[in-house]
């Protein structure tokens, strides 16, 4: 009985493997695996979800443009400001 078991394993485990390895080989089997890598592509970037290139360009570039907004308008502020003003070093200050 337990030589039948391990026959009909090892059979099943061989045609599994067979209709496995000609899945996996055909054109079907080939785009199963690239979304495969691109899922897990885009996981181990951050976990952004199915984005393609363009996308994540595109997103950080809206990012750096609202951070580039942000200091300019900061810098456009200290330079209105009237109470700043161009500190000067001489040499007796540095080395004292």
């Amino acid at each position: 009985m337990n030589n039948n078991r391990f026959l009909l394993g090892l059979i099943l485990g061989c045609a599994s493997g067979y209709a496995a390895s000609k899945y996996l080989t055909s054109e079907a089997g080939q785009k199963l695996i690239e979304n495969i890598k691109t899922i897990r592509g885009d996981f181990n970037n951050g976990g952004v979800g199915l984005s393609t290139n363009g996308d994540l360009v595109d997103s950080f570039n809206e990012k750096t443009d609202a951070l580039k907004e942000h200091m300019a308008s900061t810098v456009d502020k200290i330079k209105d400001d009237e109470d700043t003003s161009d500190i000067v070093f001489t040499e007796d200050d540095i080395t004292d």
